[in-house]
């Protein structure tokens, strides 16, 4: 009897063991995988794109969180023959993170070329106002539910749209579309476009893709929409799924979805619009990733129809 009890005690303790050492190496995994910097360079068809931005190379980055940006990304934009453009979707801070490391982020960013930022949830989580202030420091520009006219040197002027957080309901998507960061010059947009009286190509920036579903039923009147917030999932477990089950996630998880276009957009153009969910930078909580690498995205803009 006493030796049965010490044979389950002692094969008790070496499970007790096993599961101990797999939880650790599991655990040293997931901060392995959430410590990585993924640049991942995709190329986008879409319906609309004028042939003044074919070839538009952009740079995505979104849910910084606490994570200081691996210097070594100036190098892999680089090799990947850089960018034209930098948007940043919201979340480069949460609570605790010193205005410090935020402006060292942005100053990074803001020198692979002309940065523009939209809030997140997260970045409420403290003084709103200081936060713009290190933003705009360090030369990025806040799109707040405004729009601005894009001129980039040897390209057609486009729209580049924000909303404000949709998931504190800060965002107004219609305002958004129809109100300029600051007064546009003489030129009308009708005149930018050489007397074409289509809308302009708008690229939609919005840190939680939730806003797609609410504007289901409208459409949301963008060629490109850039969001991020769900993390995919951030910790996605075999067979079982992503462990946060929020209803950005269970919609829009990770990568990308097509959106019904407005219907005045239907008659003449595409039946769609293209929505890109980024898994971010960062994480929420802790830093740990299961089966969901963090990604900077450099999106390089072609002129295609994909199933519009």
């Amino acid at each position: 009897m006493m030796t049965s009890v010490i044979l389950f005690i002692l094969l008790a303790l070496l499970l007790l063991l096993v599961l101990s050492w797999f939880g650790i190496h599991l655990l040293r995994v997931m901060k392995k995988e959430a410590m990585g910097t993924d640049l991942t360079k995709e190329t986008v068809p879409l319906a609309r794109l004028p042939v003044g931005l074919e070839g538009l190379r952009i740079l995505f980055i979104s849910d910084i969180h606490r994570r200081r940006i691996d210097p070594g990304l100036t190098g892999q934009v680089e090799e990947q023959g850089g960018v034209e453009l930098v948007l940043i979707g919201g979340d480069v801070r949460e609570k605790g993170v010193s205005l410090e490391l935020v402006r060292e982020n942005m100053r990074l960013l803001s020198r692979l070329g002309p940065p523009y930022a939209v809030f997140g949830n997260h970045d409420y989580d403290e003084d709103i106002e200081a936060l713009r202030s290190c933003l705009e420091d360090a030369e990025v520009k806040i799109l707040q539910n405004r729009y601005q006219m894009i001129r980039l040197p040897g390209r057609e002027p486009f729209k580049l749209a924000g909303t404000d957080d949709p998931r504190t309901l800060r965002d107004r998507l219609e305002e958004t579309l129809t109100t300029p960061l600051a007064p546009e010059p003489d030129q009308s947009l009708l005149q930018l476009r050489g007397g074409n009286s289509e809308p302009p190509f708008t690229v939609l920036m919005t840190h939680d893709p939730i806003i797609a579903y609410r504007n289901r039923q409208s459409g949301i009147a963008a060629d490109l929409v850039l969001s991020g917030h769900t993390h995919g999932g951030q910790i996605v477990l075999p067979l079982l799924g992503p462990a946060m089950r929020t209803a950005s996630v269970r919609k829009f998880r990770v990568g990308w979805f097509q959106l019904p276009a407005p219907v005045a957009w239907q008659k003449t153009g595409p039946q769609k619009v293209r929505l890109l969910v980024s898994p971010g930078y960062g994480t929420s909580k802790a830093p740990i990733r299961l089966n969901c690498p963090p990604a900077i995205h450099l999106l390089v803009l072609t002129k295609g129809d994909k199933n519009s």
